[in-house]
């Protein structure tokens, strides 16, 4: 069982390795940029059904994980304080 959505990002990126497929190839199935398709599959944008399928079917991936990929990420917050730069301090 997935329990989130992190978990499909390392089945996507061990897929990845192991097949030896480029982020272009999945790009290609997608039917997006590569770049907006790499963030996809890191969990940064939904897919939609047929580009979840796709990527789904080029990776083995469970019908569990095509469904992660078709789930709206929640954005706005990190999982750590927000990173500050700091302070400037005088010698």
């Amino acid at each position: 069982m997935i329990t989130c959505r992190t978990q499909v990002t390392d089945m996507i990126q061990s897929a990845k390795i192991l097949k030896g497929i480029k982020w272009s190839q999945i790009a290609e199935v997608v039917g997006q940029s590569k770049e907006w398709s790499t963030a996809a599959c890191l969990g940064q944008m939904a897919m939609t059904k047929q580009q979840a399928e796709a990527v789904g079917a080029l990776l083995a991936l469970t019908d569990e994980a095509i469904a992660w990929l078709q789930f709206v990420p929640y954005k706005g917050s990190l999982p750590t304080e927000v990173p500050t730069d700091p302070e400037y301090q005088s010698a």
